[in-house]
């Protein structure tokens, strides 16, 4: 009886526990917030050093604010981050290295407007502009038209009178004929009415000693290197390309206040090649957030007068404000370089 017992006990758990593995799996847990998975919405980690590609030499713009960047990106995002200067070509050299480098999240580069340029005219071996993904948006400097400290004008209504009064004899220094400044230059003033010829310098330190010397009457430059200039009286700010006045040069006249729509200046950002998974690059841009927000990097934009517009966007946001700069440079470049 006893054994009989025994063996019905043993049929029956058999039973249950056949009935248990094949019963219904249980449901996922719920997605969390903003639509994904808990395991998902840990997101990429990064195991490895990050490459940061300056396609151009050290000391400049570009890569004085990448290094403040990766060196406060750095303390954010748990791996060692390089900056590698890949400088020639005006950018085509750095571009074309980022090319052959892994898609796995590891290698970006910074970039501005000038690269689009030099992809419209087809220097590269790439499309850069389709081949490249904006993340995020690190600064966006202001190009300030500036007079030699004899001029006969003070400001962007005196210049035009002048200029149309006295035709061919003022001209404008720029840094290329076909850059961002260049095409600032060449928009502010055709709106404004008036034709102003541009003379290519090889380099900022000629240009500066061209307008210093009163050798040539305007030429173009960022904030940081003109304030001191334009309040010691060495130079003259004329207009600058922005929405709002300068905080650091309140007395210089806007584009947008004079009712023109010229509002072009050296924005710089950080891009990955195409194919970089979604999740490395949302996974860079959450702590590109908190290191451009840093007191590091605030104090950087600061003292580089890289704070008088709006500078920092994240990758959601950035992709829309790149796209823009490609309808601009694109629109300026067929009508000014490609005519």
């Amino acid at each position: 009886m006893k054994k009989r017992l025994a063996l019905i006990l043993s049929l029956a758990m058999v039973a249950v526990l056949a009935f248990t593995g094949c019963s219904k799996p249980a449901e996922p847990e719920a997605p969390a917030a903003g639509g994904e998975t808990p395991a998902a919405a840990e997101g990429f980690v990064f195991e490895r050093k990050i490459e940061l590609v300056c396609p151009w030499g050290s000391g400049g713009g570009a890569d004085t604010t990448l290094r403040a960047f990766a060196s406060a990106l750095e303390k954010e995002i748990g791996v060692p981050v390089v900056v590698n200067n890949v400088e020639g070509g005006g950018g085509v050299q750095g571009s074309e290295y980022l090319q052959k480098q892994p898609a796995d999240g590891y290698s970006y580069q910074i970039g501005t407007q000038s690269l689009l340029v030099v992809n419209l005219q087809k220097l590269m071996s790439f499309d850069w502009a389709a081949e490249t993904v904006p993340v995020v948006k690190l600064v966006h400097d202001t190009n300030i038209i500036v007079a030699a400290k004899d001029a006969p004008f003070n400001n962007l209504k005196e210049l035009v009178e002048y200029a149309k009064a006295n035709p061919g004899t003022v001209k404008a220094g720029v840094l290329t004929i076909t850059g961002v400044d260049a095409l600032m230059v060449a928009q502010t003033f055709e709106l404004a009415g008036v034709e102003i010829p541009l003379v290519a310098f090889n380099n900022g330190a000629e240009l500066n000693a061209a307008i210093l010397g009163g050798h040539i009457s305007l030429a173009v430059a960022g904030p940081a290197e003109t304030k001191g200039l334009i309040e010691s009286g060495d130079m003259k700010g004329i207009v600058a390309g922005a929405e709002n006045r300068l905080s650091i040069l309140p007395d210089v006249e806007t584009t947008t206040e004079n009712g023109i729509d010229s509002l072009l200046g050296p924005m710089r950002g950080i891009f990955a090649k195409k194919g970089t998974p979604e999740e490395a690059i949302k996974a860079f841009s959450e702590a590109a957030v908190k290191a451009a927000a840093s007191q590091e990097f605030q104090d950087f934009l600061k003292n580089n007068a890289l704070d008088q517009r709006p500078a920092f966007a994240p990758y959601d946001e950035f992709q829309g404000i790149w796209a823009e700069q490609v309808t601009t440079v694109q629109g300026l470049y067929d009508k000014y370089v490609a005519k």
